[in-house]
């Protein structure tokens, strides 16, 4: 079960957000054997923490041998795209991102506006944080894409969060 976080708690309870590009994805095997897919990031752009040039992360599942193990709303990753990451116990929990999808946003191109922009976990554009919330809005029907977010409104956002928090998490950390 993965408890519902608003901006305000994605930003204060992250370890690093960075910006990134997926550059190689690989299945493997934790010191005990359970089965871990590798996604690491290049090109990055740090927003919170420290992160070296490239930023691996460990997410329990994968293929290993003859058996793959899928865990339900654990985000999936192709190589090339761009994301922002909410980072939080990379190589100790079974997700590393805050609030597993909700720690992760495409970064795209949007050619009617000729800027990137950001999308959720599950391609909704983000139009705009209302209060604590991110409002996304779905794709229509029709396939109307509505007015994303810039990747630069959203940055704005992360540093006017980490510079004025109104997380007010309690304690104790989790997901």
């Amino acid at each position: 079960m993965v408890v519902q976080r608003d901006f305000p708690e994605l930003v204060a309870r992250a370890e690093q957000i960075a910006i990134g590009t997926v550059t190689d994805i690989r299945s493997g095997e934790d010191a005990s054997g359970a089965p871990m897919t590798f996604v690491t990031f290049s090109g990055l752009t740090v927003l919170k923490g420290q992160v070296d040039a490239t930023l691996t992360l460990r997410f329990y599942g994968g293929t290993t041998g003859k058996y793959t193990v899928q865990v339900s709303d654990m985000p999936t990753f192709t190589t090339g795209e761009r994301d922002v990451l909410f980072v939080a116990g990379n190589n100790r929990d079974v997700c590393p991102l805050v609030g597993a999808w909700q720690g992760r946003f495409h970064v795209r191109f949007d050619p009617g506006s000729a800027t990137e922009v950001v999308d959720d976990n599950d391609a909704n554009p983000i139009t705009q944080l209302s209060g604590r919330e991110l409002i996304r809005t779905p794709l229509q029907a029709d396939t109307t894409r509505p007015t994303a977010m810039t990747l630069d409104a959203f940055r704005q956002l992360i540093a006017n969060e980490l510079s004025h928090p109104q997380a007010g998490i309690g304690q104790g950390s989790g997901q």
